[in-house]
């Protein structure tokens, strides 16, 4: 009896254990959902620059100018791929030879088009 006793005990607990687990983590998915959504949403804006990263300074790349900062971070998918936020496309795009969009919101470069500036700004960390 004391040994079933024993066992409903050590099985509450273990329960209560797995299900306090379970509250954290989905408090800290919630958060993490939540500070996404606010720089989403937020009017935070900066230009970003985006190269593949086909091979090494061999990639195309594309400056977005005046986006938002979450949709910048989004860009990034993938070992092949970087970016960075932390630089401006007027800066990136005076060298090189860069095909601009319509609405000047973005501009790109091929490969054999694309200055070493662009893919130094991607592939580091601080966008320079």
């Amino acid at each position: 009896m004391l040994s079933l006793l024993l066992i409903v005990t050590s099985l509450l607990i273990l329960f209560s254990c797995l299900m306090e687990n379970e509250t954290k983590k989905k408090e800290e998915t919630n958060k993490k959902n939540q500070i996404f959504l606010a720089i989403v949403s937020s009017s935070l804006t900066s230009d970003c620059i985006y190269c593949t990263n086909t091979q090494a300074f061999q990639g195309s790349c594309t400056c977005y100018s005046d986006i938002s900062v979450g949709t910048c971070t989004g860009l990034l998918s993938g070992p092949a791929k970087s970016n960075s936020y932390k630089v401006t496309c007027e800066d990136i795009t005076s060298s090189g030879v860069w095909q601009t969009t319509e609405d000047g919101k973005s501009s790109t470069c091929i490969y054999a088009t694309c200055p070493p500036e662009a893919y130094r700004a991607a592939f580091t960390a601080i966008g320079m």
